[in-house]
């Protein structure tokens, strides 16, 4: 079974070559802290891989994985340890696009670090050549991409709803909040019915189990969509819910990793976010929207609070699926004090026009200012 198209196959054939990796370790200090049920952060620390190809040419991509492994297994100095270890030493002899996919895929799991690894590679290209993967995909795309805000605990009702009117006022197409079992409270759902936003939603990582029914009620019970309501492994419990109580919107996040159970939860889902770096880099992604425009899924794109250069990336993606309402995407400024392309991304209401991300420049003085560390691996 396969969703791709005739040129992107052709494409796969084209050739590469690596001179060398560098595995850069990079953190942005964020402009305030992003509470979730994960924990509280005040800075994204990013994997940023440079491919250098034999020309000189140099393609970045980001590794989105968390440098904890509380969203997924992956985290950041793992992923080092994969690229070095068995990534790496596979890559000398894969001379195409192709044959650099077949080496990612020996590697079970670790998407986000494959992914990373397409990226940089698909980069290089795309500077060299004017035309990646993206370029040769025949889909429409749109000229400005609308994005939505995910936005954090808050500790009150006032705190949400004065947040809720900031976002409101600066046209966020979508408001997602994150929850869990124990914010399910009157304050908080006050907050919630007293905004007028068309397109509200939640993000619930996955906390809730089968003793926490009650409480997830009362988010569903508003008709919004919830992401991700139940653990990865447990999607069983959705119809032991629907049993008791209303119908959940359910959109899967970290559930869906693979093409293969995106085919699975077709029956339980009412939208998907699809995380590039999640499913396993550009090649899958393609695979897994052409699947839901084959089967009338609506889709949209998440994020991991990329730096620009991530989050650029997934706005090309973005900009293919026409009929989103909104995508995770929001400027850079919004959560970064620096971030480390020439333009930082912005937004006009609600909408990130495509000029800012279609030829991203890198600031080499932010990114070195930001650097930590830097690993060279040479073939």
């Amino acid at each position: 079974m396969t969703f791709i198209s005739a040129s992107i196959k052709a494409f796969l054939n084209r050739e590469v070559s690596l001179a060398k990796l560098e595995l850069v370790i990079v953190e942005l200090p964020q402009v305030k802290p992003f509470r979730s049920a994960i924990g509280v952060r005040t800075s994204r620390k990013a994997l940023i891989i440079k491919w250098h190809t034999n020309k000189g040419v140099v393609g970045y991509g980001e590794c989105s994985c968390r440098p904890d492994p509380f969203y997924s297994h992956e985290f950041v100095d793992g992923a080092i340890q994969v690229i070095e270890e068995f990534i790496f030493p596979l890559l000398k002899q894969a001379t195409t696009y192709a044959k650099v996919l077949a080496v990612l895929s020996k590697i079970r799991g670790w998407n986000f670090t494959k992914a990373a690894i397409e990226f940089a590679m698909n980069d290089a290209i795309r500077r060299s050549t004017g035309k990646g993967i993206l370029e040769t995909w025949e889909r429409p795309r749109l000229e400005k991409v609308p994005v939505g805000i995910s936005m954090g605990l808050f500790e009150n009702g006032l705190q949400m709803t004065e947040a809720i009117k900031e976002a409101e006022t600066e046209g966020y197409k979508r408001l997602k909040f994150k929850i869990n079992p124990e914010y399910a409270n009157p304050e908080i759902f006050k907050s919630l019915k007293a905004s007028s936003h068309a397109n509200l939603s939640f993000d619930a990582n996955g906390l809730f189990t089968y003793n926490d029914f009650d409480a997830l009620a009362q988010f569903a019970s508003l008709g919004c969509m919830i992401e991700q309501p139940f653990g990865p492994g447990n999607s069983y419990l959705q119809s032991e819910f629907e049993k008791r109580h209303t119908k959940l919107i359910n959109c899967p996040d970290e559930e869906v990793e693979t093409l293969g159970q995106l085919i699975e939860q077709k029956g339980n889902l009412a939208e998907l976010n699809i995380k590039p770096g999640r499913v396993g880099g550009l090649y899958n992604t393609i695979e897994m929207i052409e699947y839901c425009f084959a089967h009338n899924i609506p889709a949209w794109i998440g994020g991991m609070f990329e730096t620009g250069i991530g989050r650029a990336q997934n706005l090309q993606i973005a900009s293919f699926l026409m009929g989103a309402k909104a995508h995770d995407q929001s400027p850079s400024n919004r959560y970064f004090k620096k971030d480390v392309l020439k333009e930082p991304i912005e937004m006009v209401d609600g909408k990130i026009d495509s000029s800012y991300f279609l030829h991203p420049e890198i600031d080499e003085k932010v990114f070195e200012e930001l650097t930590l560390s830097n690993i060279v691996l040479k073939s």
